[in-house]
């Protein structure tokens, strides 16, 4: 008897815990859907919120259907899914190595840009080219997104996901700490490496949507911990949904803060920024 008990007990605590996560969920995707729609809307050329909606719907020959399929729908899309590989991003690297990191990673994020940046500079005055082509890199902007920038950008979160399917028990494995990691049957060394390595490339290809400063994102995986707990199977489709959503908005208010465009990068590190002060702080003081 006490064998099916101890089954139904653990799987009624899943039920419950997976409740306990629905409405975040729910309200995440609520929070998507209307900001989609709000990207969808704002643009140069003003569009009526029904012609949005029935060309988003039903795809025409129309010169709206054409804004909105081919200008305004690759921008969407390219900016949830930056959103999605910064999240996997952040989560791998705190998974494996713990708040710890964030010293660390304010440091030498920054020291990355002044670096990367520097070469970038230098290789381009030397080769001749217009250093004027190196900002849209440096600051982000998600203006002429195309389909094809989609396509690739979704095929590393792909890659992100399946790699988040197959490890999210090491990360929580790890959370208890190198020893008892150890003792579950995680090659430690390994797995850090790896996820490292993972993390850095969907980084990189989150720069090649947004710009080196969209880098400052990763801290938002850290605060939806707060939310989800520390339970990665969780945490990291959270993680996606939320920073998917930030990006979007960042995005929309880059374009109707000011006349002229603002750079999406600038927006980010506008935002993080405080927020890795924030983090910061609460480390040094033990929560």
């Amino acid at each position: 008897m006490d064998g099916p008990v101890k089954k139904r007990g653990a799987r009624g605590g899943k039920l419950s815990k997976l409740k306990n996560k629905l409405p975040i969920i729910v309200y995440l995707l609520i929070v998507i859907v209307i900001l989609s729609f709000l990207s969808l809307l704002i643009g140069t050329t003003k569009i009526s919120a029904s012609k949005v909606f029935v060309s988003t719907l039903m795809p025409g020959a129309s010169n709206t259907s054409s804004i909105i399929w081919q200008v305004r729908m690759p921008r969407l899309v390219l900016a949830a899914l930056s959103g999605a590989l910064l999240a996997m991003a952040g989560a791998m690297i705190f998974g494996t190595y713990g708040a710890v990191i964030i010293d660390n990673l304010v440091v030498r994020t920054f020291y990355l840009i002044a670096a990367v940046t520097s070469a970038v500079s230098i290789f381009m005055i030397v080769f001749g080219y217009n250093l004027n082509s190196l900002y849209p890199w440096l600051l982000g902007s998600l203006a002429g997104t195309t389909w094809t920038n989609v396509l690739l950008v979704s095929i590393f979160v792909l890659i992100g996901v399946i790699v988040y399917v197959f490890y999210y028990k090491d990360l929580n494995a790890l959370l208890f700490g190198e020893y008892t990691a150890k003792t579950l049957g995680v090659e430690v060394k390994w797995v850090r490496a790896f996820l490292l390595c993972v993390a850095i490339m969907l980084s990189a290809v989150a720069v090649y949507a947004c710009g080196i400063l969209s880098i400052a994102a990763l801290i938002l995986a850290y605060f939806v911990r707060f939310m989800t707990g520390m339970n990665h199977k969780y945490l990291i489709p959270v993680s996606i949904m939320m920073s998917a959503s930030v990006v979007i908005l960042l995005d929309i208010f880059s374009r109707i803060v000011f006349p002229a465009e603002i750079p999406i990068g600038i927006m980010m590190v506008v935002l993080c920024g405080p927020l890795y002060i924030y983090a910061m702080q609460r480390r040094r003081v033990g929560l």
